[in-house]
């Protein structure tokens, strides 16, 4: 009995060994000598292998491929439409040919004051009595200008010359703009240039510093030196601008051929006129070189010279005496700002001329408004082209 229990024991036994021989085969016949953890084999025939938690990737920043791409924006209130200003039309321009001669224009009411506003339609140009078709109009105010500063060192400016420099300073700081040109130039038996054109302050204020007064007076001659430079500036409104006790002593050309020559150039002369100083220094003259002035300033003749040479430009000339410059700048004040405003408030009227050849011609400005007859027009008495002109650039008479 013991002996059948220990066979089928037996039996039984070598029956298990069999049936799992092949499973223990399989687990370990493909594992490496030498491998620690888990084989991928070991899942083989599970319900379900168990899986690692793979991280979840963090949001990452687009990065753009350099294309644009339109988006279309969240729809907003639009904000309230911004308050139309007021804006000044610009003139429109006449069609025609393009103007080859420019015409400055001031014009005042009966009390002095400047009248803007004025429309091409509100002028007639003349010249030799002929009316002319105007083609360019514009105001002063943005108007570029080339203008020249002529300024007296004789010695008879000697008690003035500080005056003579803070009057300059002062219509430099006030009329010089951008796009202006401006130059300055001393005379005294002889013109000397300090500046050339230039629209810089610092470099107009630095050559006041150089202004020394010593010899004779030659403004005559002056003048008819600086016209031609004020022709060469490129801008179409020129003027100069010239400070002076207005006497003469030393000139080779005289008071007609420079008043003729300032008319043909067609510039405007404005002059502020320093007297009531009494007589300059009575120094030598030896031949052409002169050492100061060879006679006393005659202010009332001094005036009439400036008064004949701004009022034939269409300028205008600020007289100012020892009781206006002493102890108070108010009126050189004035006239340095009247001076600035009318150059900001002036027409400019442009036209092709009807005639043709080098004859000097007249020009006469007039406004058809029904208070005409209480304004002042002035304007250029005339101008020289051509031939003439180019006599004016040599500064020949």
């Amino acid at each position: 009995m013991h002996i059948r229990i220990r066979c089928s024991l037996s039996l039984l036994g070598l029956v298990l060994a069999f049936a799992t021989s092949p499973v223990l085969a399989q687990k370990t016949s493909s594992r490496p000598d030498g491998w620690q953890g888990p084989w991928p084999g070991d899942w083989q025939g599970t319900k379900s292998a168990p899986q690692k938690e793979l991280p979840v990737p963090a949001p990452q920043r687009t990065i753009p491929s350099g294309k644009q791409v339109m988006e279309i924006p969240r729809q907003q209130s639009m904000p309230p439409a911004p308050r139309q200003q007021a804006e000044i039309p610009p003139h429109p321009q006449s069609e025609g040919p393009r103007p080859t001669q420019f015409i400055p224009v001031t014009v005042t009411d009966r009390l002095g004051r400047y009248v803007a506003g004025l429309q091409p339609g509100d002028f007639t140009l003349y010249e030799d009595d002929e009316a002319q078709r105007i083609t360019y109009f514009n105001t002063g105010e943005k108007e570029p200008i080339s203008m020249g500063l002529l300024i007296d060192t004789s010695g008879s400016m000697e008690p003035k010359i500080n005056h003579a420099r803070v009057a300059l300073r002062r219509l430099i700081d006030d009329a010089v703009r951008p796009r202006d040109e401006i130059f300055l130039e001393a005379f005294s038996t002889r013109p000397v240039l300090l500046q050339d054109f230039t629209d810089s302050r610092l470099l107009l204020a630095r050559a006041l510093g150089m202004l020394r007064p010593a010899g004779g007076t030659a403004l005559y001659d002056a003048m008819l030196d600086a016209l031609p430079r004020v022709l060469r500036g490129q801008n179409l409104k020129k003027a100069l601008f010239v400070i002076s006790d207005g006497d003469d002593t030393n000139s080779f050309n005289s008071l007609e051929q420079t008043i003729l020559a300032a008319r043909r150039a067609g510039v405007l002369i404005y002059a502020v006129g320093i007297q009531g100083f009494g007589g300059g220094p009575v120094n030598l003259q030896l031949g052409p070189f002169s050492l100061g002035s060879s006679r006393g300033v005659d202010d009332a003749r001094g005036a009439r010279i400036l008064q004949e040479a701004t009022s034939q430009t269409g300028g205008t000339l600020f007289t100012l005496g020892r009781s206006d410059m002493m102890g108070t700048d108010s009126v050189l004040d004035k006239a340095i700002r009247t001076i600035s405003r009318e150059l900001r408030s002036q027409y400019s009227l442009g036209y092709t001329p009807t005639k043709r050849g080098n004859q000097y011609r007249n020009v006469r400005v007039t406004v058809r408004q029904a208070e005409a007859e209480q304004l002042t027009v002035r304007t250029p008495k005339g101008y020289a082209v051509d031939g003439e002109k180019r006599v004016v650039e040599t500064g020949r008479w």
